[in-house]
């Protein structure tokens, strides 16, 4: 039972703590560690879809151990007033959160989990007349998701996550990119996937979808489809996993324009839904 515990708290740091400790310390009082039944109530097994407030820096990540302590994982999160907690547990599985402070010689990264996930130019927009004149307001969707019920990992292939967009009315011609911006995929042994390779998609709008070539690999690849629509249609961008050696938890991230693609819904895709045997959406 402890060892199976322990393997909770592992796995609860992909994403599902950030649900347990939004709301901690708003006003700097002490913090607490999770109760059993707390940390009963953020592992029952769902797909949970969230906006990141990308302004107030809303993130989830990991960060490195205490120095001279290397049996401890830190997790930070920051919670909606932008206070930034340290999520720790060590060897015995015992979970604390207190104030981050960050180590003065560490940089910021800007894409925090699995560094192969950062795009040079995500909000990168092509435009009929060849420019980049679009002025992007950048929206970043968090989708989180765990399940130990199997006492495995699922390791389907095919679609995975598929989110609804509506093309604003006056928006320009172009294409406009969707950008996979975070990936943290963990096995239900507690270990993170490595090396995750990714493709990202398009929407053209009022001209044809540009196409990215995913990378030939053999390692874990997520893929973005590309689609075509005019102002006032709606679209539906899909995302699909392929070289799945199996995983039991995920936190995956994407960023799209939100001056020109208004979200609307998004869920478990056909593959996702029926390994994972949840609702597939649309």
């Amino acid at each position: 039972m402890k060892s199976y515990r322990k393997k909770v708290l592992a796995l609860a740091l992909v994403g599902a703590m950030t649900f347990a400790f939004a709301g901690c310390n708003k006003s700097g009082g002490k913090t607490e560690s999770l109760t059993e039944s707390e940390l009963s109530a953020i592992l029952q097994p769902g797909l949970q879809i969230t906006l990141i407030d990308d302004s107030q820096g809303s993130s989830t990540g990991t960060t490195a151990a205490p120095s001279g302590n290397t049996d401890t994982t830190v997790t930070t999160v920051t919670d909606a007033n932008g206070n930034v907690f340290a999520v720790t547990t060590d060897a015995n599985g015992n979970v604390a959160t207190v104030p981050y402070v960050p180590p003065a010689t560490t940089a910021a990264q800007p894409n925090p989990g699995n560094p192969a996930q950062s795009d040079p130019n995500p909000a990168v927009t092509t435009t009929q007349s060849g420019s980049s004149t679009n002025t992007p307001k950048l929206e970043t969707r968090q989708a989180l998701w765990m399940d130990l019920t199997k006492q495995g990992d699922f390791t389907f292939n095919g679609q995975f996550l598929t989110f609804r967009f509506k093309i604003k009315e006056g928006a320009q011609a172009g294409n406009y990119p969707i950008s996979i911006t975070h990936t943290d995929f963990c096995t239900y042994d507690a270990v993170t996937i490595k090396d995750i390779k990714t493709a990202k998609g398009y929407v053209g709008v009022n001209a044809g979808a540009q196409k990215d070539q995913a990378p030939d690999t053999s390692s874990f690849l997520i893929t973005c489809n590309s689609v075509e629509g005019k102002p006032g249609d709606t679209v539906d961008v899909t995302f699909s996993i392929s070289n799945n050696s199996g995983f039991a938890a995920f936190d995956f991230q994407f960023q799209y324009d939100a001056s020109v693609l208004e979200y609307v819904d998004g869920g478990a895709a056909k593959e996702f839904a029926t390994s994972a045997n949840i609702g597939m959406y649309p």
